[in-house]
Parts: C-alpha cells; sequence; structure tokens
C-alpha cells in the first residue's frame, strides 16, 4: 500500500490549525479498518468481516509475510515495517 497517510496532530486539532504530522506508508491493518468502516456505513455487504483477503509485507526480503484469512482474521495481525500490499480476494468472471 503506496498510499501515504496524512494526519494533522491532535494537539493542532486543538488550536483550529491543523498542523500535519510527516507522512507514513498505509498498512494492511489500517486499509483493513478503512474497508470496514466504509462497509458498516454503506451496508452494502461488499467488504465485510467474513472477506478473504491477503496481506502481505517487504515481499522479496528475508524477513517478508504473506498472511491469508478473512478481515477480521488479519485485522490484529501485526505485519511489521513498510511496505505492505493487500490483496481483496474476490470470484473471478469465468472468461
Amino acid at each position: 500500500l503506496d498510499i501515504k497517510v496524512k494526519e494533522p496532530t491532535l494537539e493542532s486539532l486543538a488550536r483550529g490549525k491543523p498542523v500535519y504530522m510527516p507522512p507514513r506508508f498505509m498498512t494492511v491493518n489500517q486499509a483493513i479498518e478503512q474497508l470496514l468502516e466504509v462497509d458498516r456505513k454503506r451496508g452494502d455487504g461488499a467488504c465485510g468481516p467474513d472477506t478473504r483477503c491477503i496481506g502481505v509485507a517487504r515481499v522479496g526480503c528475508t524477513d517478508q509475510q504473506i498472511v491469508a484469512g478473512t478481515a477480521e482474521e488479519l485485522l490484529p495481525f501485526e505485519f511489521g515495517a513498510p511496505l505492505h500490499s493487500m490483496v481483496v480476494v474476490g470470484d473471478a468472471h469465468p472468461l
């Protein structure tokens, strides 16, 4: 997930003038949290807790992580340092 997360500090929000923390790469856990939150708000069941996912981190390195399971099962898993990728498994069209 090479999406960089840009978040304001809580202190700056309290003052009413947002000052942003340095950007950092999104983790598999953050991606799952956001997908589950969107699913809860929309209620269409597109990506729920039982959706099959694969989370990978540092592919090609000696300490790579590759973990498969439901979104709910992957949420507490610690993937470690970036870079992370996530695959949402779905049904493929026969063509």
